[in-house]
């Protein structure tokens, strides 16, 4: 699998993130990362992990030939923490949340492979950006717009829009690498 994902890598100039032949362009977060990192992680070896490893910081820092490959909206994930809302690239809250993942993912394989320490850091602090999305407020994640403002109105069961397959009830418990900060920005363990 890791070959395969290295090889469309060099053919294509990014890496998959849909099962199919050729890129598919369906779905959002460049999750290739958790599948690298994760088998890695694990002690799979015997292929390329640095071809690898390139690939994932290549894809997390570029916008892809079309929107399910690379990062839509990764000039603004990278310079204010996330995609906003107002700037016509939907499901902007999921693909921040997805990337902040991806990140976590990234930063994980940068420790095992003992990348310099600035690399290591930049994705680790990437990794927190789901707290920039976080609206104390109502306890959930929320679209926010380019200057900081939480998209209105706001409808947390509303399907779709800033998110994918789903709604902010949904999206707000995405944080699988960081339960104990959203424990924390939720308010403690019992109000998660």
């Amino acid at each position: 699998m890791q070959e395969g994902l290295i090889n469309d890598y060099k053919e294509g100039g990014f890496l998959p993130e849909w099962s199919s032949p050729g890129y598919a362009d369906i779905m959002i977060g460049n999750n290739s990362a958790s599948v690298v990192a994760d088998a890695y992680i694990k002690g799979g070896r015997g292929y390329d992990i640095q071809t690898l490893y390139k690939a994932l910081q290549h894809d997390a820092n570029n916008e892809g030939p079309i929107t399910a490959v690379g990062r839509k909206g990764v000039n603004y994930y990278n310079e204010l923490g996330y995609v906003p809302y107002d700037v016509g690239i939907n499901e902007n809250a999921a693909r921040t949340l997805e990337y902040a993942y991806d990140d976590f993912s990234i930063y994980q394989l940068a420790k095992a492979l003992n990348r310099p320490k600035e690399e290591i850091e930049l994705y680790r602090k990437r990794s927190l950006n789901y707290k920039k999305l976080f609206d104390a407020e109502h306890k959930l994640m929320r679209g926010k717009n380019k200057d900081g403002q939480f998209q209105k109105p706001f409808n947390p069961q509303k399907w779709g829009d800033a998110f994918t397959e789903g709604n902010s009830w949904h999206y707000s418990w995405s944080v699988f690498h960081d339960i104990n900060g959203l424990m924390q920005l939720m308010g403690g363990k019992k109000t998660l």
